[in-house]
């Protein structure tokens, strides 16, 4: 542990050799040290106000310590297009969070008199960025992935310790290959689950790789009776004000199957629920295809690229290119970038907004529907080395993450025995139509492929699908917004603001009322 003394290269240097998942505030007399780990599993948020510096996990208890009452207007909208706020922002314009892989310190020095001054100060000891490539083989790669996926499912199995695992078993290749290592390495106690509508497509899939690989299964049924009944508690308005940090939509599609799983007894006390995202993320499934193509790439089209993917679960009014300008210099400064020289760039810059903003604080942030109900949770696709491992990767690999799906595949068909042209594909693979389909959009232009896709959403409202997320809506609201373009998660965000905004208005008129 770095001494009372110690900087943000002593702590930086700590820092970046742990594996794992965590969160700490060091406290010395005069110096308060705190970071998150690598993917901001387990968030921190802090404040300035009247001479104090306030810390903690928990968002609402900052606010409430300085008396935010008004939603910051940018991270507001920001929050309303994409169901999170970039960068150290929150939905409140003076509470703010480390972001992933960041270190903050508080340094406390003798001011004038009696007073004490606060100087804060934030590092980054952590990115998710590209290297040069390893200088191997595609079999050695494949050998060197294998290794290290399993080392990363020996360090949860270590942690686990024995107590009961759970994975939410999903039709996709992720959650697979997760349940995949643990029957190799045969570990006593594993259940796998999957939820939804009776007879989706997911649970038939799940259950059959369950099946496969000897694991138990349980599906837990949703109907839009039962999440309405579930979603008007104040069990279910609590868990999205404290999971929210105020800085992203709570994940609330599994928070009837995890309670489900609580209250029949299935998950024990002391299990480990253990999720497969987002190996798909880190292989390279999010790149656009730009980065492949023999077109150039500069940061406007950086900018457009990330607006198109992560700024679209709620419509907007805003023409194009009124959009780029309104955002633009908002996203680059999260990426960091001034410029984009190469494919290899822009794939890796667009990759880091993602990982730093997309995944870190709603995607791995869905592990508080976990703690909520008192469980306890590991992300080993998110384990430090086998991150490390796909920064060293080729971008030709990461290509739509096809390497990563035949490494998948490959041990999928060895463990069950089965000729990899035989073994069970993806619940989102697409059949003769689909393929037809898609070998006519690969020989359009890249623009082209793009417009199509925004044309798609805009002009043909796509079929709602797990439309019981959106059940508990009026109908005559849900049809409004889906031609204005919102997508059920945009409308769940929209719900939550609109909830949330009234719900700070009453608090400031209660704290307001406590200062008189």
């Amino acid at each position: 542990m770095p001494g009372p003394d110690a900087g943000p290269l002593e702590w930086a240097g700590l820092l970046q050799r742990l594996n794992g998942f965590h969160a700490l505030i060091h406290v010395h007399a005069d110096r308060v040290s705190a970071a998150v780990d690598h993917v901001r599993s387990i968030p921190l948020f802090y404040a300035e106000d009247k001479g104090k510096v306030y810390l903690g996990d928990d968002a609402e208890w900052v606010r409430q310590a300085i008396g935010d009452s008004e939603m910051d207007a940018v991270a507001h909208e920001e929050f309303r297009l994409a169901g999170y706020v970039t960068g150290r922002d929150t939905l409140y314009p003076r509470v703010k969070q480390l972001q992933a892989g960041e270190l903050l310190q508080v340094s406390i020095r003798a001011g004038q008199g009696p007073r004490l001054e606060m100087e804060v100060n934030t590092c980054r000891y952590y990115r998710f960025l590209h290297g040069k490539p390893a200088a191997c083989t595609d079999d050695e790669l494949s050998r060197t992935m294998n290794g290290i996926a399993i080392a990363a499912v020996d360090r949860l199995i270590q942690y686990a310790g024995g107590r009961q695992i759970v994975i939410p078993l999903s039709g996709g290749y992720d959650s697979r290959f997760i349940a995949l290592m643990l029957a190799k390495r045969r570990y006593p106690k594993v259940l796998t689950f999957t939820y939804g509508i009776q007879g989706n497509k997911e649970s038939g899939y799940s259950r059959r790789v369950a099946e496969e690989l000897g694991l138990p299964w349980h599906f837990v049924e949703y109907s839009e009776q039962d999440w309405c009944s579930a979603w008007h508690t104040e069990e279910r308005r609590r868990f999205q004000r404290w999971a929210s940090g105020w800085s992203s939509l709570p994940h609330v599609q599994d928070w009837i199957a995890v309670r489900a799983l609580k209250q029949r007894g299935i998950a024990e006390p002391d299990c480990v629920f253990v999720p497969g995202h987002s190996g798909d993320f880190v292989a390279g499934s999010h790149i656009p295809v730009d980065a492949f193509s023999s077109q150039p790439v500069d940061t406007a089209l950086l900018v457009r690229r990330i607006l198109e993917r992560h700024y679209v679960v709620s419509g907007s009014d805003m023409p194009e290119n009124a959009r780029m300008r309104f955002w633009r210099d908002r996203v680059l400064d999260r990426a960091e970038v001034n410029s984009v020289a190469d494919h290899e760039q822009f794939a890796d810059a667009f990759e880091k907004w993602d990982w730093q903003e997309r995944q870190a604080k709603y995607i791995v942030n869905s592990v508080r529907v976990y703690e909520f109900f008192g469980f306890d949770w590991w992300l080993p696709l998110w384990d430090v080395d086998f991150m490390a491992f796909w920064q060293g990767v080729p971008l030709r690999l990461r290509h739509g993450r096809r390497w990563y799906l035949e490494q998948v595949r490959a041990a999928y068909a060895d463990a069950t025995r089965r000729d990899i042209g035989e073994a069970l594909h993806n619940s989102s693979d697409i059949g003769f139509i689909g393929r037809l389909g898609r070998a006519v959009l690969k020989q359009l232009p890249v623009e082209a492929k793009h417009h199509l896709k925004a044309l798609r959403h805009v002009v043909v409202p796509r079929k709602i699908t797990n439309s019981y997320l959106i059940s508990h809506l009026p109908s005559q609201k849900v049809v409004r917004l889906q031609r204005s373009g919102y997508s059920p998660i945009g409308m769940l965000v929209d719900e939550f603001l609109e909830l949330e905004m009234k719900h700070g208005q009453e608090a400031a008129t209660r704290y307001a009322g406590e200062l008189e």
